[in-house]
């Protein structure tokens, strides 16, 4: 039997539990010293059965004690009765049977050992329940990447894309980014993944030079959620011939450009 198929079969609570037989303590105990997992299995159960039994704990209420004492005392006090019965017939004496002593403290046992058993396979079902949520969150992530990707891999391969670089000013050398013009339906995606990381409180801006005036493009996202943007669909333009992206302070687009960062002709 494999180690996870030990920890998994519920043997073990059964062990901490003192329910197993003989046979299976002594595989179990042979098991903990064989594979430090179940070893490790075994004093997290047990650690788990001590913070059960002190959260459930009920503290007895101050007078139980005196109650209890006062009881003694009555029965220390109390006359003996004769139990004789008339006629000096025998009296009839009434005992529980030792199988029923058994029985009633077996049934105590196996009720507390459910409720440990219940409270422990709840706590491992939620942290399944919660590692289950974790790997979904994590596979719709990777859809959504796998499908921005092919997107994104749809605008730069379509035959009718048009590409044009856009070439860093002199003050910025290490600035570059690319546009893709759709000669068919005049539509205009950005690739700004060459751009520098805007500073704090700036914002990047596009811009379609229009019979020698520039046209506003919309913002110029970089970054989504922590991810770099490869292909990013701006406003589109009638014709142009020219395209350039600017330095803005964040907020709304600006009307005019204020410091020009990357430009390229058509």
């Amino acid at each position: 039997m494999r180690v996870q198929e030990i920890i998994s079969s519920g043997i073990l609570e059964l062990y901490c539990l003192k329910l197993t037989s003989n046979a299976e303590t002594a595989e179990v105990a042979q098991w903990a010293q064989q594979y430090p997992e179940v070893s490790a299995e075994i004093e997290a159960i047990q650690s788990g059965l001590e913070d059960y039994a002190q959260t459930h704990a009920v503290i007895p209420n101050s007078l139980v004690k005196e109650k209890i004492f006062a009881s003694i005392n009555q029965q220390n006090t109390t006359p003996a009765v004769n139990l004789k019965s008339p006629g000096n017939a025998p009296a009839k004496v009434y005992s529980i049977s030792p199988a029923w002593k058994y029985a009633a403290a077996a049934s105590v046992v196996l009720l507390i050992g459910s409720a440990i058993l219940n409270y422990i396979f709840y706590n491992k079902y939620k942290s399944a329940n919660l590692e289950l949520a974790s790997a979904q969150t994590e596979l719709q992530q990777q859809k959504e990447l796998a499908t921005s990707m092919n997107n994104d891999m749809g605008v730069m391969t379509n035959k009718n894309a048009m590409p044009v670089s856009l070439a860093a000013m002199p003050d910025v050398p290490d600035a570059a980014a690319r546009i893709y013009w759709m000669q068919d339906t005049k539509e205009i995606y950005i690739d700004p993944s060459n751009l520098p990381k805007a500073p704090a409180g700036k914002q990047y801006q596009f811009w379609a030079i229009v019979d020698g005036k520039p046209v506003n493009g919309g913002i110029v996202t970089t970054e989504i959620n922590g991810k770099t943007v490869h292909v990013q669909k701006m406003k589109s333009f009638g014709s142009a011939q020219a395209f350039a992206v600017s330095l803005e302070d964040a907020g709304p687009e600006k009307p005019v450009p204020t410091k020009v960062m990357v430009m390229g002709k058509l």
